[in-house]
This record gives C-alpha cells, sequence and structure tokens, in this order.
C-alpha cells in the first residue's frame, strides 16, 4: 500500500470531527496530517512527502519549531540550507518543497501565509537513463543470496522500465486482481491524482510470457514461496510475506542498486519508459506522439510529457531502435527467438553486448 498511516484516511474519520483550524501548541503531526488531507484536499502521497519533509526540519541543526511557527525561525533554517549546506546549487527543489511543507502547517493553524519566496530552481533539467543494454545486464543481474529476494529485485526492475509507472507508489499498490493475465492489461492506481486509475496493455511478454520475467511468472511462481495471512491480494511481497511499502521498497532495492550502479535512481525507470516510448512512436509512425504517450503515462498535462522530447530526440540519435524490445531479447545460442511468432531469426554473435547468460537454465525457477 502507499502508506499505512495516511492512506485510508478520510474514510477512516469523520469529517464533523476533524478541527477546522490547529492548535499549534497541542497539534501532534498526525493531526496535521489528518487536516491537510480532510481540510486542504491533499492526496495521501502528497501528505506522506510533507511529513518526511517536516520531520527532517524539525530534526535539522537549525530546527524548525512546528509547535511555535515564526517566521523569523523558519527563515534562518532555510538561510542555512541555501547558504551552508547547498551552497551554488541554490536552485534545489528540497528548498522548494520544505516552503510547501511549512504552508501545509500554517493553513493547519489558521495563520496567514508569509511573505517568503525559495530560491528559483531549474525549469527543467536532462534526464540520464541507462540504454537499453545496460537495462537488459541489470535485470539479470544476481543482487542477493537469497534467490526470492533476488528475484523481487529483477522483476519489480523489469516491470517498472516497461511499464513506466510512477516508482514506488504505484508500484507498491499493485493487487493481483489488478493483473488482467486473460486480456494482457495492467490497471494502474494513482496515489497522486486522489486513487484514479489508468489502464495499459504491456503486451504478451511483459504479462503472460512463460520465458520472461513476465507477470504471470511472478504470479505462479515467485509470489506463493512467500504468500502467508498477511499477504492480502498485494502483488508484490517481502520475503516475509507482507506487502511491501514505499519506504522499505525503496530501501531495500536502492541500497543494493547503488553498490553496483551509482547513478541508479528510482523514479528513472519511468523518464526511461517515458524515453523509450518516444523513440518507438516515432520509428513505427515517423513522428513523437505525445499524447500516445501521455495516456500510457497517466499525465494529467501535455506539458509534462512534452519535457521529455529533448531527451528521447537525443537518446534516438544514441540508441536508434525499439527500447522495448531490445531488453526484452533473450539468446539461444547464435540465434534471437521472437516469442511472438514462434520463429527464429539467425544473427551473428557480436550482436551480443552483454556477457549476462540472460537464463541459468530453465523454466520460470531460473528466470
Amino acid at each position: 500500500m502507499v502508506n499505512d498511516k495516511y492512506e485510508n484516511i478520510q474514510e477512516n474519520f469523520s469529517r464533523f470531527n476533524c478541527p477546522i483550524i490547529l492548535n499549534p501548541r497541542e497539534a501532534t503531526f498526525n493531526d496535521v496530517a489528518l487536516h491537510a488531507s480532510l481540510r486542504q484536499r491533499l492526496s495521501p502521497s502528497t501528505v506522506e512527502k510533507r511529513m518526511r519533509y517536516a520531520r527532517f526540519m524539525e530534526n535539522h541543526i537549525v530546527p524548525v519549531d512546528f509547535r511555535n511557527p515564526s517566521f523569523e525561525n523558519f527563515v534562518r533554517h532555510m538561510d542555512y540550507r541555501e547558504q551552508i549546506e547547498f551552497g551554488n546549487r541554490k536552485g534545489s527543489s528540497a528548498l522548494s518543497h520544505e516552503w510547501k511543507t511549512m504552508k501545509m502547517f500554517l493553513r493547519a493553524y489558521g495563520l496567514p501565509i508569509w511573505d517568503y519566496k525559495p530560491p528559483l530552481c531549474p525549469r527543467s533539467k536532462a534526464r540520464i537513463v541507462f540504454l537499453p543494454d545496460k537495462v537488459y545486464e541489470m535485470i539479470h543481474r544476481d543482487y542477493c543470496k537469497d534467490d526470492y529476494e533476488n528475484a523481487l529485485i529483477q522483476y519489480t526492475l523489469l516491470h517498472s522500465y516497461m511499464v513506466g509507472w510512477r516508482n514506488p507508489s504505484e508500484l507498491c499498490i499493485m493487487s493481483v486482481d489488478d493483473v488482467k493475465l486473460d486480456e494482457e492489461l495492467l490497471i494502474i492506481t494513482e496515489p497522486k491524482k486522489y486513487n484514479s486509475t489508468r489502464i495499459v496493455a504491456p503486451g504478451y511478454s511483459i504479462i503472460n510470457s512463460k520465458t520472461r520475467k513476465s507477470f504471470k511468472n511472478w504470479i505462479d511462481h515467485w509470489r506463493p514461496k512467500v504468500v502467508n495471512q498477511y499477504s492480502g491480494d498485494a502483488l508484490y511481497l517481502k520475503s516475509d510475506g507482507c506487502p511491501i511499502n514505499i519506504d522499505s521498497y525503496r530501501m531495500f532495492i536502492t541500497r543494493r542498486l547503488k553498490k553496483i550502479y551509482p547513478d541508479f535512481q528510482l523514479y528513472s525507470t519511468r523518464h526511461w519508459c517515458a524515453i523509450g516510448k518516444l523513440i518507438q512512436s516515432k520509428l513505427e509512425t515517423g513522428k513523437f506522439d505525445e499524447y500516445l504517450v501521455m495516456n500510457w503515462l497517466g499525465h494529467s498535462q501535455i506539458q509534462t510529457t512534452m519535457s521529455y522530447l529533448r531527451e528521447a530526440e537525443h537518446y534516438k540519435h544514441v540508441a536508434n531502435y525499439n527500447w522495448f524490445k531490445r531488453v526484452l531479447r533473450y539468446y539461444n545460442g547464435n540465434f534471437i527467438i521472437e516469442e511472438s511468432t514462434g520463429k527464429s531469426k539467425q544473427r551473428e554473435k557480436t550482436v551480443v553486448l552483454t556477457k549476462i547468460s540472460p537464463r541459468k537454465g530453465h523454466g520460470p525457477a531460473q528466470i
């Protein structure tokens, strides 16, 4: 689930019992979170993000006193962050998030919003993503001695790159029922958009393939290894059978990936999919289809999708081929097996760009 503390906050608490204005000397952080959800109508994922910033700000070397909020105290904190900790990186988005967090508390306390402006952030940054051959290497590498935990990393990595969901919030909320094997569809819940849903069709290789790290192989083979009375219908489970959550999954996967790939960022799987989809549309139609990618990723505004065009144009020159097919390939001697047609196409050995074998053996247990 997205967050055990905030996800169902509106359903489990009556609006009539929520104060219109909180007393800062008596209100807890949970009270502010409840107010932000019910009165300010912030999404659970936004509330959780801002509460993480609030905890950081309260425990900082120049702390913010949320029980006795004052403009001078807050500005002292922000000045220290901007000048001492960030230095030349004064446009960090972290400062903007801290200001949004402070405004959330001020609204909860019924106080006027202060006349403060955080430093401007760059409007766009170049998105650096791994090329398909590096992604192929990542999803077949061993990260753990435990077979299940290793499979959890490999499967969630591949699914994230292929689907492009918001990682980890949308990944962690997926249930088994959200995977429609017969229709080869995924129903993705979007916590960022008040739990609205979108449908994507990644295709047979990702949904039902018996020879790849498909959703079917995960559900039929790997998930049953740890499922227990605590699992519910969550799609991805920890090794103890409990559903994964945002914090535990982020720590679990980045701690292992960062050791080998220092530039890895969990959310970059979504950037990768956006760029790959734009390149795919260019190859198939002769133009970048922003609206197709917009609907696939669940962007609310086309401008968000358009922001990927610069990187898509660049990466098309670097890797001018279908990124998804490149990652999904697997080799059998000198042949690339085209699973959708059942035919084999002979290729020279020089096309094999990685020394890591995609399969150690046969069947789902080795995928």
